[in-house]
């Protein structure tokens, strides 16, 4: 998926699970914040790639040193990412995740950068390339063909455009709820 793509099917997937489970009107604050956040995690995998969005924004460039969708797609990066954010944010300030409620602001932080970042690849696990997850200790060598998109393709553009329309309306929804 292209970075917009990522980002607006991992808000979206994100503000659905906010509202299912009845959390989108306890502190909107941090709910938005949960979301931007996830809009900037959903990028981060991808400070591999040369041309990413999140590589222009880096101070070091990561492509020089990291093969795309190698390590930073896979659990391993994922848990490296996710550990290691987990660790350095709580040097500054300790993370409260009590009964999952998204009142601290600093937790909706840190969450929202954890799920962007791990939609990210259960997103691209269905792209023509995937996900090796198990890398670096196994990469396979099968192309997919079953419930696959190209990315840039005519199905991501279809993903993108319904999450973006999704977001519309669950964004009327919540407003409609926070006004009544």
């Amino acid at each position: 998926m292209l970075t917009r793509s990522h980002r607006l099917t991992s808000v979206a997937v994100v503000e659905f699970g906010l509202i299912v489970s009845h959390n989108f009107i306890t502190n909107p604050i941090a709910n938005f914040m949960l979301l931007f956040a996830t809009a900037v995690g959903a990028s981060l995998p991808d400070i591999d790639e040369y041309n990413s969005s999140a590589s222009r924004k880096s101070l070091i460039n990561f492509s020089l040193i990291l093969r795309h969708r190698g390590i930073t797609h896979s659990l391993i990066g994922f848990l490296v990412f996710a550990c290691s954010l987990y660790y350095l944010m709580n040097k500054l300030m300790p993370i409260k995740l009590d009964n999952f409620a998204l009142l601290n602001y600093w937790a909706s932080l840190w969450l929202g950068l954890v799920i962007g970042y791990f939609l990210h690849l259960i997103e691209d696990s269905f792209s023509h390339q995937g996900v090796d997850w198990l890398m670096p200790f196994y990469k396979s060598k099968k192309k997919r063909k079953f419930l696959h998109y190209k990315v840039g393709g005519i199905f991501e553009q279809i993903i993108s455009f319904t999450a973006y329309l999704g977001i519309i309306l669950m964004s009327l929804y919540w407003f409609w709820h926070v006004i009544g």
